[in-house]
């Protein structure tokens, strides 16, 4: 696989767990188009593939843990290495946070877009990235599905990759 990899660019995948089979039940009863193929969403960093996410907390990781699984990775046309760097600060004081798991619920029975807490879900912190980035005018009650029929169907984004990820 040669995928060239780079900051901003944001991803979806199915990981696989228990948990994302319940969170792509959810999302798909939600879903305008009733499917759900990614229960999770997160940042690249790096061009090596580290990423921010929030997993059990926000923060780091890499995007080889992946290895096996579903991925969808894309780029915003508008998004470079000075818009990246540009609002990375406000994002990366997020680093650290312990990962918000009651908004699971708001997001089951869809309060999350109004009811607002000091921490994001994974597809809220990318859906931030991108507010803060002027790509996007809201990320309170995004969920991955949400973002991966959204960057599929957008002129503004360019698909990376899709598939398999193989390290």
């Amino acid at each position: 696989m040669n995928i060239t990899l780079s900051k901003g660019m944001v991803f979806a995948v199915y990981s696989g767990s228990t948990l994302a089979k319940a969170i792509n039940v959810c999302q798909k009863v939600k879903s305008t188009d009733n499917e759900s193929i990614y229960n999770h969403a997160g940042i690249i960093v790096g061009e090596t593939g580290r990423t921010f996410e929030a997993l059990y907390k926000i923060g780091y990781s890499d995007i080889n843990q992946y290895k096996g699984c579903q991925i969808l990775i894309v780029k915003h046309c508008l998004m470079d290495e000075g818009r990246f760097q540009g609002v990375w600060p406000e994002i990366d004081k997020l680093d650290g946070k312990i990962y918000p798991f009651p908004r699971l619920f708001l997001h089951l029975f869809g309060l999350a877009k109004f009811v607002h807490w000091k921490y994001p879900v994974c597809s809220e912190l990318v859906g931030k990235f991108e507010v803060e980035a002027g790509l996007r005018k809201n990320w309170w009650g995004l969920n991955p599905d949400h973002l991966a029929d959204e960057w599929r169907i957008s002129r503004y984004y360019d698909t990376i990759y899709e598939g398999i990820w193989e390290v």
